[in-house]
């Protein structure tokens, strides 16, 4: 089954990993955020606990060898079409290079290797993505995600677009919906983009689906129709232990 790259995810989570502070050149002394960098492993499994349970161990036994804290975040998709039940484990770096690095630090970890062995057993890898992101508030640790896939003609005026969406947000209640935009620059299937909203809980992910059908989000989606095309939406919940 092939995995549309929304469910990164998350496309966003916990992301003090993900999240890292970068100093600019010399003359201006100041410092600007690096914008995270995921990869998303599809997986199939019909024990989606215990997958995220031998995660867990992977992450600690990681944490022990000197690796990042929660280096492997596991997501399950709600609802999401004909992925509905699906899992993805997904990594964040603040670069390429970095993620490259603790992925290939992570398996040489002589615990690793025996959780490796064991998920062999419960689970079977789908396709693999790679994103980059554009726009990046952050997440929350357990969180709710509602994402929509979309081809964006102009990256640069939609991002304006997302800005004028999240005064929009803030203005009717949902300061706390936390937009990220992320590009697709591996393992490209049917979008350039997705953005990935996320909320604390499931009631308020519920929330932002119910603002959706308000007049001021139509006329925002109007406003972006001639740049972008939405390809699907999901909803996916982290399940990380």
């Amino acid at each position: 089954m092939k995995m549309n790259p929304r469910y990164a995810a998350a496309l966003a989570p916990l992301f003090a990993v993900c999240l890292a502070a970068a100093a600019d050149d010399a003359a201006t002394k100041s410092a600007a955020p690096m914008l995270p960098t995921a990869t998303v492993q599809a997986v199939s499994t019909e024990d989606s606990s215990g997958y995220a349970t031998w995660i867990a161990k992977s992450n600690e036994a990681f944490k022990a060898a000197g690796g990042p804290e929660n280096f492997t975040h596991v997501y399950e998709a709600v609802v999401a079409g004909d992925e509905t039940g699906m899992v993805f484990a997904v990594r964040f770096g603040s670069s390429a290079v970095e993620l490259a690095g603790n992925t290939n630090a992570l398996m040489k970890v002589a615990a690793s290797s025996d959780v490796r062995e064991h998920l062999r057993g419960i689970r079977k890898l789908g396709a693999a993505e790679m994103l980059k992101a554009v726009r990046f508030d952050g997440g929350y640790p357990g969180e709710w995600l509602f994402i929509t896939d979309v081809l964006v003609k102009d990256e640069a005026a939609y991002a304006k677009s997302i800005d004028e969406l999240r005064g929009l947000l803030d203005g009717h209640g949902l300061k706390d919906a936390k937009i990220n935009v992320f590009r697709v620059v591996a393992g490209r299937s049917n979008h350039t983009h997705e953005v990935v909203i996320s909320t604390p809980a499931h009631e308020r992910v519920a929330a932002l689906i119910d603002a959706t059908g308000e007049p001021w989000f139509g006329e925002w989606a109007a406003g972006v129709t001639a740049n972008r095309t939405v390809v699907s939406n999901a909803v996916l919940h982290e399940i990380s232990k």
